[in-house]
C-alpha cells in the first residue's frame, strides 16, 4: 500500500474573509496561519513525512515544511479542489495507491489523528470513497480515495452530499469516517465557538494560541504545550 496525504493551505494573507465580522484581518491572518502549522506538524509527526505533500505559497509555512522534511507545491488553481488536485498529481508521481487530504483549519486536531488516517488509508478498500464531515454535516473537512487517481474533489457549500452523490456517479462504495476531532474547522464567526462551549465565555483558545505563535515566531519548537506542541 503507499497512501500519501495532501493538505491544501491558502496564503494567510486575505485569508479566512467569512471571519472579518468576528476578528480583524490581523489575527485573522494569525489564526489561519497558527491553524495551519498545527497540522503540518501533526502531519509530520503522524504520516511518513516522505508521503506528505503541502499545496500552498505561504512563505513562512513553506519553510516550516521544509524543516519537517515535508514536499510543498505551488497552488496555481482556484479554490481547494484545485489545490488538492495539485497535490494528487505529485502523489500519483510518486506511486500513491490511496490519497487522502485534510483541511488544514482543524483546531483540534492532534498527531493521533493522522496516524488513525493513515491506517484507515491503508485499510480502504479499493473502489472507495470515505469523507470526513465537518461538525455542522454539510460541509467536508477531508477524505480517503481509492484508486488514488479519482477526481472527486467538489469542496465548497453543500460539499458532503456532492461528495455523495459524485462518488456514487463513479461507481464508488461512499461512506462516512468516524473522526470526531476532526470535525471542527474554523471558517465562519459562529466557528468561533468551540463545540459545546457556552458562547458567552468569548472567542475559542486558537486566538491565544495564535497570537502566541507570532510572539514565539514560526522558527520555535516550543509552542503552548496545551496544544500538543
Amino acid at each position: 500500500m503507499a497512501s500519501y496525504l495532501v493538505i491544501p493551505i491558502k496564503s494567510s494573507v486575505g485569508s479566512k474573509q467569512r471571519l472579518a465580522a468576528g476578528l480583524p484581518s490581523d489575527v485573522r491572518q494569525l489564526v489561519s496561519r497558527a491553524l495551519a502549522s498545527r497540522m503540518v506538524r501533526c502531519a509530520a509527526e503522524g504520516w511518513a513525512p516522505s508521503r506528505v505533500v503541502v499545496v500552498g505559497d505561504d512563505p513562512e509555512l513553506t519553510n516550516l515544511c521544509r524543516r519537517l522534511g515535508l514536499t510543498t507545491v505551488a497552488d496555481f488553481g482556484d479554490g481547494q479542489s484545485d489545490a488538492v488536485r495539485a497535490g494528487q498529481a505529485w502523489c500519483l508521481e510518486q506511486g500513491a495507491t490511496t490519497l487522502a487530504t485534510i483541511a488544514a483549519d482543524l483546531p483540534q486536531v492532534e498527531s493521533s489523528d493522522l496516524r488513525r488516517l493513515w491506517q484507515m488509508a491503508d485499510d480502504l478498500p479499493v473502489n472507495s470513497l470515505a469523507l470526513i464531515p465537518d461538525r455542522g454535516g454539510s460541509g467536508t473537512n477531508g477524505m480517503l480515495v481509492r484508486p488514488a487517481d479519482r477526481d472527486v474533489f467538489l469542496f465548497g457549500p453543500d460539499s458532503l452530499r456532492l461528495h455523495f452523490e459524485l462518488g456514487a456517479r463513479l461507481g464508488l462504495q461512499v461512506s462516512l469516517l468516524d473522526l470526531p476531532s476532526l470535525t471542527w474547522d474554523i471558517d465562519r464567526p459562529e466557528d468561533l465557538v468551540p463545540p459545546e462551549w457556552p458562547i458567552s465565555e468569548g472567542v475559542h483558545p486558537v486566538v491565544a494560541w495564535a497570537r502566541e505563535v507570532a510572539a514565539l515566531g514560526m522558527d520555535r519548537n516550543h509552542l503552548d504545550p496545551r496544544f500538543g506542541h
